[in-house]
């Protein structure tokens, strides 16, 4: 009786994967592996054939032998020979079984030294071809190659082109002109998703890249972060084929491959005739005009990333620090939905003088992270608020109080836009009926070098601030004023503060939208001063009663509508019936009917139509509006003040609500939704 090799016996029992052959020199006959696991192959006696992919990273693909494997689950999968072969391996995989038909699904020369890693997406039950050779015609040898569920920790693809910042990786320091410094940071960039990502040169599907300045500075014992420069758009024209982040998986030119990298240069980042303005980009959609506008300009510091010499200080402690951030934004990308994770910081230190400072890299790049994340690293008790605007772009809102000591406050607050095309026009903050507020502040961006329509710089005219109504307000200019308006445009953070008498507490502010759209405002979670007086009750936001069908609202507001809101109700002004000026203001809410109406209970929030019924007893209409742009008040000019419509008497407590109407098919089968409560005891 023949007697079978011991391998070869284990092999049919299935105690190793079943794969002795060394690897196949013809792709038409390519040997069989299956399963998971490492197996056994060698080049030496292969030849070079002229099938598959002609090369990765630069070199080629010789003396290559095939194998065919069926995938065991629909997932990512890894090809590798990391610490496996002894020689510079290149490989490659394709869809199907035998010779190469379509395109490879991967191919990777060097991603941990000589050897090779391709990732690649498998769907369960299919056939994939791997191609194994060599990256040179002198290379072969004996060694193995791994098959592996998913791929190495980090780089799993998302769906579609997703191009983020690897590195902030390099700094250029140029001279100063008429008070203004002016640098550039090399990026390399990363494409973590599982399509390639374009990069076509002379069109306007190619990536551009801005930086970032950013400072944290302590004054007066109050950390206060903010933007201090501004570059102009490096268009994209060639992308390489490197394995920064993730093991590259072919591509290069006129495509960023799917794991590949590629590094732009401060030098080429800072080179002025290359630069276009960043008016002509929307952030949201990745769009932009080709070719770019083109300004005169002059002088070693245009275009560059411009900082003010004031803004600069030599870094010696931790009271003062900078950060460099930098961004990509490129249509395809932006069509995946993968818009969200394109920033990256680093952090830098300041050397020089008055008349001319150095920026200088330290730490590492802290990837898809905006530099206003590093403000609540440093501060703990900052409270950063992801604003995601509907069929527009991310807001980041951060805020801060600080106690200065004999009954004052201060309130500090930065709005980072990352890219919405709508922008941001007004910054309302709530303020209690009575308190004072001083030391009002607002720092923006200064465009410079023709940056808007028509060569025209875009206005960066501080923002108007005002104290009234309950709000401490910041606006610029409507869009229908000045299209140039100094608007919280994308890829910028604009900084508010104020100093005020009353105590801080968990609220929301409300960030006003610049272009014309629905909704107006966003409400964010925020700390602002605390209400002494009137509250708010009854909440949709968890902290109470339960929405009727788990539509948890935003901090501080009523449940959650069909507009991903909350309807927040709130007052200003004086609830005093001989002096009445008390007014209820209505935000969040569809552009729909409201009523606003009075109780004579507070009650605890009972389930009603989409959101909770906090105001009850004797209920009194007081009147219907209708929402503009999200928001509406009562009473309006020509409306009897509160106090004559719900017949208040002094030391009155009443209840107040709006009721508006929902249409849209959300929750339950009712079409109406309602703000939380707000409750106020009547003055004299």
């Amino acid at each position: 009786m023949a007697r079978l090799p011991l391998a070869a016996l284990a092999a049919l029992l299935g105690l190793v994967p079943t794969a002795f052959a060394q690897g196949s020199d013809l792709c038409g006959t390519p040997t069989v592996v299956s399963g998971l696991g490492t197996f056994p192959y060698s080049t030496t006696t292969a030849t070079t054939g002229s099938e598959g992919q002609p090369g990765c990273g630069g070199g080629g693909m010789f003396r290559d032998v095939w194998f065919t494997w069926t995938a065991t689950a629909t997932d990512q999968f890894t090809l590798s020979s990391c610490g496996l072969a002894s020689w510079d391996t290149a490989y490659a995989v394709y869809a199907g079984a035998g010779c190469p038909t379509s395109p490879a699904l991967g191919c990777n020369d060097d991603s941990c030294g000589l050897q090779t890693r391709v990732i690649f997406s498998a769907v369960s039950g299919n056939s994939y071809t791997f191609q194994l050779a060599s990256y040179s015609s002198g290379g072969a040898g004996s060694g193995s190659f791994q098959i592996s569920q998913g791929g190495p920790p980090g780089c799993s693809p998302a769906l579609g082109p997703d191009v983020i910042v690897g590195d902030v990786s390099d700094v250029n320091n140029y001279n100063p002109l008429a008070g203004i410094d002016a640098f550039a940071l090399g990026t390399t960039s990363c494409n973590m998703g599982n399509a390639p990502l374009n990069w076509f040169a002379s069109t306007n599907q190619h990536p551009v890249i801005g930086c970032n300045l950013y400072r944290y500075k302590v004054v007066d014992g109050a950390g206060r972060f903010e933007q201090v420069g501004m570059s102009w758009l490096k268009h994209g024209f060639a992308a390489l084929s490197g394995s920064l982040c993730c093991p590259c998986q072919g591509g290069g030119g006129s495509q960023l491959g799917v794991g590949c990298s590629d590094p732009y240069s401060a030098g080429l980042n800072g080179s002025q005739s290359g630069l276009g303005p960043r008016w002509q980009v929307d952030a949201h959609t990745g769009f932009f005009t080709y070719p770019p506008a083109n300004p005169p300009w002059s002088g070693s510091t245009a275009r560059r990333i411009e900082v003010a010499l004031a803004d600069l200080e030599v870094t010696t402690g931790s009271s003062t620090r900078y950060f460099g951030e930098c961004q990509y934004v490129t249509p395809d990308d932006a069509a995946a939905g993968n818009q969200n994770n394109n920033s990256s910081w680093r952090e830098m230190t300041v050397t020089g003088s008055a008349s001319n400072y150095n920026l200088n890299l330290i730490s590492v790049t802290q990837r898809t992270q905006p530099a206003i994340r590093v403000w609540a690293q440093i501060d703990p008790e900052v409270v950063l608020t992801d604003v995601q605007v509907p069929n527009d772009g991310l807001f980041i809102v951060g805020s801060r109080s600080y106690d200065m000591g004999g009954g004052i406050w201060r309130y500090e607050y930065s709005a980072y836009n990352m890219n919405s095309h709508r922008s941001g026009g007004t910054f309302r903050v709530p303020v209690p009926q009575g308190a004072t507020v001083t030391n009002a502040g607002f720092n923006s961006v200064i465009y410079r070098n023709g940056d808007g329509p028509g060569n025209t710089n875009m206005s960066s005219a501080p923002w108007t601030f005002s104290h009234s109504g309950g709000f401490a307000t910041w606006a610029t200019e409507t869009e229908a004023q000045n299209n140039r308006a100094n608007a919280l445009r994308w890829g910028t953070t604009y900084s508010f503060r104020f100093d005020c008498d009353s105590p801080p507490a968990n609220g929301s502010l409300v960030l006003g939208l610049w272009r014309s759209g629905s909704p107006g405002t966003e409400l964010v979670d925020a700390r602002v001063p605390a209400n002494s007086g009137p509250t708010a009750f009854c909440l949709g936001d968890g902290s109470g009663e339960a929405c009727p069908c788990g539509n948890v609202g935003t901090f501080g507001g009523g449940c959650l509508n069909s507009l991903g809101m909350s309807g927040y109700l709130a007052g200003t002004g004086t609830a005093s019936v001989a002096s009445d000026t008390f007014v209820l203001n209505g935000s969040g809410m569809p552009d729909s009917a409201v009523l606003y109406y009075q109780g004579t209970i507070a009650l605890a929030g009972v389930p009603f139509g989409d959101g909770l019924r906090c105001a009850g007893g004797q209920t009194t209409r007081l009147g219907t509006k209708q929402n503009v742009g999200s928001f509406s008040i009562y009473p309006a000019a020509g409306d009897a003040p509160i106090s004559v419509q719900g017949a208040c008497a002094p030391g009155d407590t009443r209840a107040y609500q709006a009721w508006y109407r929902n249409s849209a098919a959300f929750c339950t089968a009712d079409t109406f939704n309602l703000t939380n409560g707000y409750q106020v005891v009547w003055l004299p």
